[in-house]
């Protein structure tokens, strides 16, 4: 069985909502008929059906010959919003999301929480998880800029811990967004800094060592972590400040985090990522709309490593993370 663990979809509730925003973030339509996420200046993306239309993801999953995908969220999310928008969002996405996997077998539903409200965020996440079936929760790399070992996040790290459900932390705008606006620098590298960094903090901070049992799940082949984690435990030995909220070297923590493959494009890399996580902890993730599956699916197959191992990342590995039966 191939689970793609990571793709996205932009519901109606989300997508008529930013399409009559006057401000960002908003969705705005092209001349070709083709949509434009917009939510900072000038920064977005341009997306098709694929993203909204249900049908066309059936037609790409069966070409591909993949069983399952887990959908979630499209970027930016919820948080960009004020607290009553973003957890009337939440609830009506996630609602949607649901809605789609109980009709479809192919779609396995995790759910988007608006942590701009942290009581409210715990709130949907046990209902999307306990009500609607969902078998998982997205959350961005910051909220609003504030980082994710801020101790008010906590209580929402113990909940998920309780329901022993698997948490993507997802880029979103980045906390550099001044920095990354030229040249599509924000999808380039932006995103991938500002996971990075969240993990990081959510290490340092204290988070893992509290929430021993907390499933973290870190996109995009561990985004920059497997390059920089032999720097940090070293920083750990010299730097005192490093190490203050931990016990152990950073990257015996990263030990208990899954990362996936989406948009791997350059071998070595993934391979890099693949040598730090192992076949254990290492999911098969498209990113699509983003990408194509038939692109992702080659990234694993071209791996150069035993079969047995390709089999557990493109599926039996997101099958026991989702409890699927």
């Amino acid at each position: 069985m191939i689970i793609d663990f990571h793709s996205h979809v932009t519901t109606r509730s989300y997508f008529d909502k930013l399409l009559r925003m006057e401000r960002d973030p908003r969705i705005t339509k092209n001349e070709n008929g083709t949509y434009k996420m917009r939510y900072d200046g000038l920064m977005g993306y341009q997306f098709d059906e694929r993203t909204y239309s249900i049908e066309k993801r059936l037609e790409e999953l069966r070409k591909a010959k993949v069983d399952a995908q887990v959908i979630s969220l499209s970027l930016p999310g919820v948080d960009l919003f004020d607290k009553p928008n973003a957890v009337q969002l939440a609830r009506e996405s996630n609602d949607e999301i649901a809605e789609i996997a109980e009709k479809h077998a192919e779609f396995i539903g995790i759910a988007t929480v608006p942590l701009v409200d942290v009581q409210a965020a715990i709130e949907e996440m046990e209902r999307a998880i306990r009500t609607l079936g969902l078998k998982g929760v997205s959350i961005s790399s910051n909220v609003n800029g504030k980082s994710l070992d801020a101790e008010e996040f906590w209580p929402f790290y113990q909940k998920a811990e309780q329901l022993d459900i698997p948490v993507m932390i997802h880029p979103t705008k980045p906390v550099m967004v001044d920095a990354v606006r030229d040249y599509s620098l924000a999808s380039v590298v932006g995103y991938l800094f500002d996971s990075t960094l969240a993990m990081l903090k959510i290490i340092l901070g204290g988070v893992l060592e509290k929430y021993k049992g907390l499933k973290l799940v870190l996109p995009h082949a561990g985004s920059t972590v497997p390059f920089v984690i032999g720097r940090v435990d070293h920083k750990y030995t010299t730097h005192s400040a490093v190490g203050e909220r931990i016990s152990k070297k950073p990257s015996e923590y990263f030990k208990s985090v899954y990362i996936d493959t989406a948009q791997a494009f350059y071998k070595p890399a993934l391979m890099c990522a693949y040598t730090l996580s192992g076949p254990d902890k290492t999911l098969f993730g498209s990113d699509v709309p983003f990408t194509t599956l038939e692109q992702s699916l080659s990234h694993v197959q071209d791996m150069g490593i035993p079969e047995s191992e390709k089999e557990k990342i493109l599926g039996k590995n997101a099958a026991k993370l989702l409890k699927l039966k």
